[in-house]
């Protein structure tokens, strides 16, 4: 129930709604799902914290990621139970998105160069980048919990 320990702005549904840019409809949806917990007044009437605000884009930028709802839900509630720990390791995912995101962009430059290399120069070129590329794939498969020797 609604009370004094809540401070600061509660908005009804169709005022979140309209300041996240969604519908109503949605907001029922994502409650209903878990992915925001409305507090009750004493007539019953929900009311969304502002946090909620915060969630609700939160929840557009993981979308954005192509994550399910369900991969959300399960991403929110470890933000939830380690706020500093989850603070931190998405500061480094997304570090790390950026940085691979740059190297695409580097490996596309070098791509026209190596046009003017013949077969047996480029792979002497580019063993070492082939190498630690492997290496970074291993890595990452070991961190995702995929085996990658299957």
């Amino acid at each position: 129930m609604l009370g004094s320990e809540f401070i600061g702005k509660l908005f009804k549904i169709g005022e979140l709604a309209e300041l996240a840019g969604v519908s109503k409809r949605t907001i029922d949806y994502y409650t209903q799902l878990g992915l925001l917990e409305p507090v009750r007044s004493e007539t019953n009437y929900r009311y969304y914290p502002e946090e909620s605000f915060e969630r609700l884009q939160l929840i557009d930028a993981l979308k954005k990621q192509h994550l399910t709802l369900e991969e959300i839900k399960e991403r929110l509630q470890i933000i939830q139970s380690q706020p500093d720990a989850a603070d931190e390791i998405v500061d480094k995912i997304e570090h790390l998105q950026e940085e691979m995101k740059h190297i695409q962009e580097e490996l596309l430059e070098l791509k026209p160069l190596l046009k003017q290399l013949n077969e047996q120069q480029i792979k002497l070129m580019t063993k070492p980048l082939a190498q630690q590329g492997y290496t970074l794939l291993q890595t990452l498969a070991i961190l995702l919990g995929e085996n990658p020797f299957i």
